[in-house]
């Protein structure tokens, strides 16, 4: 709670909930591609479920960096953070899509989003 000559150091409750879910979907797009990259499994199912999935966290990444822009000009490294998890995510997302070799970029660029994804709502709690 802020007092008389100090700032609130919560983000955005909406930001929050939007960088909340859009870690969500990365969490949840790592545990999809290991149901579709098991060795000996057909994961057609799954594979689908990873692509809409990508498809859903860039769409609340996008949202929330809109909510970034109107909210949390003040954040610059909330702003920027927020930013670089779309665009870095938009990169995935076509390298998804390509398919054939990219999947050398594509899990490690992976691994990032994961960092990422974890960094940025510790990072809104501190000031």
């Amino acid at each position: 709670m802020a007092t008389t000559g100090t700032t609130s150091v919560k983000p955005h409750p909406v930001w929050s909930a939007l960088v909340g879910l859009t870690s969500l979907g990365v969490l949840l797009q790592a545990l999809w591609a290991g149901l579709f990259l098991r060795p000996g499994t057909d994961g057609g199912t799954w594979y689908s479920v990873h692509q809409h999935g990508a498809e859903a966290t860039v769409t609340l990444a996008a949202v929330a960096t809109v909510a970034a822009v109107v909210w949390l000009r003040h954040r610059r490294d909330l702003l920027v953070g927020t930013a670089l998890l779309l665009v870095l995510l938009v990169v995935e997302y076509a390298l998804g899509r390509a398919g054939g070799g990219s999947v050398a970029v594509h899990v490690p660029l992976a691994m990032l989003l994961m960092g990422l994804a974890v960094w940025l709502p510790m990072a809104a709690r501190r000031r």
